[in-house]
C-alpha cells in the first residue's frame, strides 16, 4: 500500500452504515480521491468525476475478475455480461439487451400506462392510506416484468427471494448476511441448471430468445445459463427500490410534489434526480490490470477498487447542493445507472415503468403524506421493505 494513500477503518456493510451512509460518504470524498478502507482491503473512489473514470476504462479497471466482495459470487458471475470487460461484453450486452431497446419497448407504453392508472384507482377506492411498496412500487415489475422474463410459474414466486439474496451475496464473506445469501443463490443456480427448464420457458419470452440464441450457436449453453441470471437477479428489487426511494422523497417534500403537479413535463427529471440523491445501487467494484492512478493517486494491479456512485452522485464538485431533492435540476448524467459498457442494461424499461406509474399519481393524487417507513436490510441496494403513506385524492381530502 502506497502510504499516501488516507486510511478508513470504517466498514461500509454494517447495518448501521448502509442505513445512513451519506455523512460516511462525505467522509470520503473530503479524505482524497482514493481512500484505503483496510478493514475490507479495497480502494474506495467516491468523488464523481473518479467514478465516471473508473467506470469508463474497462481496460484498466476491469469487471473480469468479478465485481463484488466475495470470491463465491465473483466465480458465480464469471463469463456473465456483469462479469466480463469489452469486447466480449459488448457481444453479450448485444444479446441480452436485444429485449430491453427502446424501439422495442415502445409498444409497451400504453399498456405500463393503463395498468398504472388502474392500480391508482384501486388503491384510492380502497382509502388514502397504503404500504406503498407491495401496491405501487413492485406492481409493475411484478405483473409485466416477470411476465417479459418468462420464467415457468414456480420460479416467478421466488423471483424476488432470489433477487434479494443475489444482491445480499455481493457482501464480504465476514458479513453475517452473505453466506445464507449464497445458499438461496445456490439454489437459484440449481433451478436453472435444471435440465427441463428450457421446455417450461414461456414461448417467445426473454427467456426463451435467450434459449434460443444458445440454441443457434451464438452462445454456448453455460452462457445462456449464466445470462440468465441477468433476467433473475437486478430485474425486479432495482427498479422497485427506485419507486419507493422517489415517492419517500416526494413525501418528504410536498414542495416538490406541489411543483410537479403543476408541471407534469418534469417526471423525467424528478426520476433522474430521486435516482441521483437516493440511488439505488450503491457501490460495486473493479480491479486494477496495471499500475495506475486515479486523480494523482497510485493504485498497484491487482487492487480491487471499490467505487461508489452513491457517493458520486451526492458529490458537490458536480452537483450544487448535492442533498437536496429538486425535480427541476437536470441530473441526468448522475451515475444511478452505473456508467459507460456497463451502464444498467435495463435502464429504459425502469424508467418507462417509473414514468408511468408516476404519471397516475400525478393525476389523481394531491397529496402524498408519509405514515411510517423501514428501510430494507440490502448489502448492495439502498430502498424501502415498508413504506406507509397516505395519498390524498384530488376529489377530497
Amino acid at each position: 500500500m502506497v502510504a499516501s494513500i488516507p486510511i478508513s477503518d470504517v466498514n461500509p456493510f454494517e447495518l448501521e452504515r448502509r442505513l445512513e451512509p451519506y455523512a460516511f460518504y462525505e467522509e470520503l470524498r473530503e479524505m482524497g480521491p482514493v481512500v484505503h478502507l483496510r478493514t475490507l482491503d479495497l480502494y474506495a473512489v467516491s468523488r464523481f468525476a473518479d467514478v465516471r473514470r473508473v467506470l469508463a476504462d474497462q481496460r484498466v479497471f476491469s469487471s473480469a475478475q468479478g465485481v463484488v466482495q466475495n470470491a463465491a459470487m465473483n466465480a458465480a458471475m464469471a463469463g456473465s455480461i456483469v462479469g466480463t470487460d469489452p469486447p466480449e461484453h459488448t457481444r453479450l450486452r448485444a444479446i441480452l439487451g436485444r429485449p430491453l431497446t427502446p424501439a422495442r419497448l415502445a409498444p409497451m407504453r400504453d399498456m405500463l400506462s393503463e395498468l398504472s392508472a388502474r392500480q391508482v384507482e384501486r388503491i384510492l377506492a380502497n382509502g388514502s392510506e397504503v404500504e406503498a411498496v407491495s401496491q405501487i412500487s413492485c406492481h409493475l415489475p411484478l405483473s409485466v416484468v416477470t411476465e417479459l422474463v418468462g420464467m415457468p410459474d414456480d420460479a416467478t414466486d421466488r423471483m424476488l427471494p432470489w433477487a434479494a439474496a443475489s444482491f445480499n451475496g455481493m457482501a464480504p464473506d465476514i458479513m453475517p448476511g452473505t453466506a445464507p445469501a449464497l445458499a438461496t443463490i445456490g439454489e437459484m443456480m440449481g433451478y436453472i441448471a435444471d435440465p427441463s427448464l428450457p421446455g417450461r420457458l414461456r414461448p417467445g419470452s426473454w427467456s426463451a430468445q435467450l434459449h434460443e440464441a444458445s440454441v443457434s450457436g451464438e452462445i454456448d449453453y453455460e452462457q445462456f445459463l449464466s445470462m440468465l441470471q441477468g433476467y433473475l437477479m437486478p430485474s425486479l428489487d432495482t427498479t422497485i427500490f427506485a419507486m419507493s426511494n422517489l415517492l419517500w422523497l416526494l413525501a418528504n417534500n410536498p414542495d416538490q410534489w406541489e411543483l410537479l403537479r403543476s408541471r407534469p413535463n418534469l417526471i423525467p427529471r424528478a426520476i433522474h434526480e430521486a435516482i441521483r440523491i437516493e440511488s439505488p445501487v450503491q457501490f460495486f467494484s473493479r480491479v486494477a490490470t496495471e499500475d495506475t492512478e486515479i486523480d494523482g493517486t497510485p493504485i498497484k494491479a491487482g487492487s480491487r477498487v471499490f467505487v461508489i456512485y452513491a457517493a458520486g452522485n451526492r458529490d458537490p464538485r458536480r452537483f450544487e447542493n448535492p442533498d437536496r431533492f429538486q425535480i427541476e435540476r437536470d441530473s441526468t448524467d448522475h451515475i444511478g445507472f452505473g456508467h459507460s459498457a456497463h451502464r444498467c442494461v435495463g435502464m429504459n424499461l425502469a424508467l418507462m415503468e417509473i414514468t408511468a406509474m408516476l404519471t397516475a399519481l400525478v393525476g389523481k393524487v394531491r397529496a402524498i403524506e408519509l405514515i411510517d417507513a423501514k428501510r430494507a436490510d440490502n448489502a448492495i441496494l439502498r430502498g424501502f421493505e415498508k413504506l406507509s403513506l397516505r395519498l390524498v385524492p384530488l376529489s377530497g381530502g
